[in-house]
């Protein structure tokens, strides 16, 4: 019934390396968020090896042919003084600020343009493995540029929420079986190599109870809940033996069955309940061509998480 099989998956079966950092982008906005980005990574790289942290802030670059706006933008753009002693400043509060951490290289640039292709742009150019953002809770836009950059980023995307915690005691992992699940969870485990106080991943798995109309079966619906039960059970443990088989009694699993909409808010109210303090989520492929796309479900933790730093593995 359930299209679950390990056999359909892809394998992967080179051992699990410690999780690294060769060279990070960072995004600041020179405001409300970079003090919780900068006490998170601090904390991320006293036990992540880092190579290289680049910070950029971008200032918006106006339309100078809005006169209506042109001296408001003026008197903003002239209120950052961007002059070599306030990037020296801003790169020397930076290094200062980052105590624990380890990074190797440490570098801070302001420039005028669009913050989003100029955050990829340096991305690209730098070779990043990771590009890091942070994200303002209770705004109407909520979520909307850490979602674009999660998308369009080759490399990994890190987000970090406003109300983040600088410690990781459990590591959630959203699970559907899928290739992208199997990159997140090795990911995980990867990580969790690295920190000195041992971490519990947990996979989730979020199902949906189908139309019993549908099927041709004399059972109740408590009945056929415990068969699909089973059913994602079995996969379950196939898929860990199948990937991760020196690290699967290190795993917890947690099936949850839905009967409303809404398995991003399953994913959440989980995360939240389990106090966990990194999601490793899985970006969904579009083609091989093409830059890779969210998938519906990873946008929306993204959209409503508001506590949770999140990693959107690639």
């Amino acid at each position: 019934m359930m299209s679950l099989s390990p056999t359909s998956m892809k394998l992967e079966k080179k051992a699990i390396e410690p999780f690294q950092i060769r060279q990070a982008m960072v995004a600041l906005e020179l405001g409300s968020t970079d003090e919780k980005i900068l006490e998170y990574v601090d904390f991320l790289t006293h036990y992540i090896p880092t190579g290289a942290l680049y910070f950029l802030h971008v200032l918006p670059k106006f339309d100078v042919l809005n006169t209506m706006m042109e001296r408001e933008a003026q008197n903003l753009i002239s209120n950052y003084e961007l002059n070599d002693e306030v990037i020296s400043r801003m790169d020397r509060k930076i290094k200062s600020r980052l105590e624990k951490g380890g990074a190797v290289h440490i570098e801070f640039d302001v420039r005028e343009g669009n913050p989003l292709e100029e955050l990829l742009t340096d991305a690209e150019d730098i070779g990043a493995d990771l590009a890091v953002i942070g994200q303002r809770s209770g705004v109407s836009q909520h979520g909307i540029l850490a979602k674009n950059l999660a998308r369009k980023a080759r490399c990994n995307s890190l987000i970090i929420p406003d109300q983040a915690r600088p410690e990781i005691k459990r590591i959630l992992v959203p699970v559907d079986f899928s290739e992208y699940s199997i990159k997140a969870l090795r990911t995980a485990i990867a990580i969790r190599m690295e920190l000195e106080e041992e971490a519990r991943i947990t996979c989730v798995n979020v199902y949906t109870i189908p139309n019993l109309s549908v099927y041709k079966i004399q059972k109740t619906k408590e009945q056929f809940r415990e068969m699909l039960e089973n059913d994602h059970l079995e996969a379950f443990k196939a898929f860990l033996n199948t990937h991760v088989p020196g690290h699967k009694d290190e795993i917890d699993i947690k099936l949850i069955c839905r009967e409303e909409p809404g398995v991003a808010q399953h994913l959440l109210d989980y995360a939240l309940e389990q106090d966990a303090g990194l999601i490793v989520m899985g970006a969904k492929g579009h083609s091989k061509v093409e830059l890779l796309l969210l998938g519906s479900v990873t946008e929306k933790v993204l959209a409503m998480n508001e506590s949770i730093p999140t990693l959107i593995v690639k």
